[in-house]
């Protein structure tokens, strides 16, 4: 099985499938039964942070500048998921994917997020819905008959928050990308120089 759970999952510029053309995906979830992942590139115009709130009862909504709600995927467009720093937890309900970046599923995260006078995560984004692969299907998608990686559906790279939070969201593609392409230059320039 591959070790992708916690990594990004990023559109090959090939990708055939208009629906994840440039996406950027956080794998949260990989194991032999099923595969899920959140588009983190992909903001939505509604609902907005404003119909969050109201929808889970937020008294008053903190103005939040350059905030947006992502489009997770296309499974489960009632559930939220808060992607924040480690500085706040929820107990059961929070994944840690490194000492950087981690998610929890709650009302208490929006409400530490959201709510003017409570103190939450510093940086945070808020998906709704989520992508999810049947058992096999993301190895499918990745591997080759070969077990070699394909190269027209997907990358990897390892997850970095300043790629989920510092960065805007328009340029996550692409410096993805280019970070792979970099990360691959310098592994074959380093074998190169190693077997002379």
């Amino acid at each position: 099985m591959l070790d992708i759970e916690g990594k990004f999952l990023i559109a090959r510029p090939t990708m055939r499938d208009t629906r994840f053309r440039e996406a950027v995906i956080l794998v949260v979830e990989h194991s032999r039964s099923h595969s899920m992942g959140l588009l983190i590139n992909k903001p939505v115009h509604a609902p907005t942070l404003k119909e969050i709130g109201k929808d889970f009862q937020i008294k008053t909504i903190k103005k939040q500048p350059n905030q947006y709600v992502f489009y997770g995927g296309p499974v489960g467009l009632n559930k939220v998921i808060v992607l924040h720093t480690p500085d706040w937890e929820s107990g059961k309900t929070t994944f840690k994917f490194n000492s950087e970046v981690w998610a929890s599923n709650s009302k208490e995260v929006l409400t530490a997020c959201m709510e003017h006078g409570v103190t939450g995560p510093k940086n945070w984004a808020i998906c709704i819905g989520q992508c999810q692969w049947s058992a096999g299907q993301l190895e499918a998608e990745l591997l080759a008959q070969n077990g070699r990686l394909k190269t027209d559906a997907w990358l990897t790279c390892p997850l970095d928050a300043n790629t989920v939070f510092g960065m805007k969201y328009q340029n996550r593609w692409k410096k993805t990308v280019n970070r792979v392409a970099q990360d691959q230059f310098t592994r074959i320039f380093n074998h190169a120089t190693q077997t002379q």
